[in-house]
């Protein structure tokens, strides 16, 4: 039987010895396609990346395999690929790491703007600026095609009191608005990238960011939000809102959840305690989200809170007293870094809706290992779980005091 895949098609790319002499690059066909991906040449793999997917599953595999390519750029490509596929491609980015399937910032390679040689590559770069850069940034020429900016803030002896830089960069953006007409992604935060976000510096009213942005469909902020603040407004291409913060009040959770976000497919809310609320305040808070009101194309629901047993209670709660339920389009929820136990986890399983899930994450939790081993041995539940990194509960010490957020 002969087999087609091996013959050269219209899309193959068949390189001579004149210009690569490793001959593994000369084939064509599927045969062709896996040898030139070996070749080393990062021109040549990328080529062949896309033309892999031209050649159905078998095409398809390899471009999922470059996923666990060592080179990043390679990596990345396949990531951009898969993202514009459904059915199997899409089921691997969420089994590599879910938030590939989203936009983020993540998209665009970050670079620190100089202004001795200005914008040069305004789409695929996110250009990291100071208050005084961002200013010099405005007057370039190409400051139009700009698509993603990362403005830092540097104040570090504003604790938990909104940073000036803050209301700087926010009122700098919105008088150039008509400027920056292509932005779609944008951090505003600290420029420290812990891995328990315990900034202490504070951010403000968002509400001019989205009303001068209306293309934006990025916003990743990075703070104390405590005195976060914004209208309930409209934004129709949103697709990613993520707060990476150890403190917010109840009143900021509230107006978050309240933004009418249609566009919104991935929301990470990263959430602590404070002296004024209690987990009753915080779920009343969330109440738009779990109960779709504001969020109806929601994919990926991160929160990472002390209160995590409350939040699953309510999450599952949702699914029989909402008309749309959260989990019933949700392919990703994520309860990470929280304080999770047996019993938050008993109350999702119990909910048939959680079948709808993909991936499910509670790594960095309070759950015992006996009851995930006994989850995936019964097979309580149809989707990919990840509990990494449980804490034990020790006798006379409740988990509810310390999430990951605040060790």
């Amino acid at each position: 039987m002969n087999n087609n895949s091996d013959k050269p098609r219209e899309f193959d790319v068949v390189l001579g010895r004149e210009t690569y002499p490793d001959s593994r690059v000369i084939l064509g066909g599927i045969a062709g396609v896996k040898n030139r991906l070996k070749s080393g040449i990062f021109e040549v793999q990328v080529a062949t990346l896309a033309d892999a997917l031209n050649y159905g599953d078998i095409g398809l595999n390899l471009v999922i395999d470059a996923l666990q390519d060592y080179s990043h750029k390679i990596h990345q490509i396949a990531v951009e690929l898969l993202q514009e596929t459904e059915g199997k491609g899409k089921q691997a980015l969420f089994g590599c790491e879910p938030w590939l399937f989203f936009t983020t910032l993540k998209d665009w390679t970050s670079e620190n703007f100089n202004p001795k040689f200005g914008i040069i590559n305004p789409e695929e770069t996110a250009y990291i600026v100071n208050t005084e850069q961002l200013k010099l940034l405005l007057q370039d020429p190409q400051v139009s095609q700009i698509e993603a900016l990362i403005c830092h803030l540097s104040r570090y002896n504003c604790y938990y009191e909104v940073s000036q830089d803050f209301y700087s960069y926010v009122d700098t953006l919105f008088e150039a608005r008509q400027e920056l007409t292509h932005l779609k992604a944008f951090f505003i935060g600290d420029c420290r990238d812990n891995h328990y976000k315990k900034s202490y510096i504070g951010v403000g009213d968002i509400t001019l960011i989205l009303e001068a942005c209306p293309n934006l469909e990025v916003l990743h902020i990075r703070g104390c939000c405590n005195e976060l603040e914004c209208d309930k407004l409209l934004h129709n291409n949103l697709k990613t809102l993520i707060i990476e913060t150890a403190n917010i009040s109840d009143v900021a959770i509230y107006r978050l959840c309240s933004l009418d976000l249609p566009a919104l497919e991935y929301f990470e809310l990263w959430m602590g305690r404070t002296s004024e609320h209690s987990s009753d305040d915080t779920i009343d808070s969330l109440r738009p989200i779990l109960f779709s009101e504001s969020f109806p194309n929601l994919k990926y629901l991160g929160l990472h809170s002390d209160y995590a047993d409350a939040i699953a209670d309510a999450i599952a709660q949702s699914s029989f007293m909402a008309e749309s339920p959260i989990l019933a389009t949700l392919e990703v929820l994520d309860l990470s870094m929280g304080n999770l136990t047996d019993t938050g986890l008993n109350a999702l399983i119990e909910s048939e809706t959680i079948i709808n899930l993909h991936t499910l994450n509670i790594a960095h939790n309070y759950v015992s290992e006996e009851f995930i081993q006994e989850i995936k041995q019964s097979s309580l539940i149809d989707c990919l779980l990840i509990a990494h990194s449980q804490e034990k509960i020790y006798e006379g010490y409740s988990p509810s005091r310390y999430s990951a957020l605040h060790e």
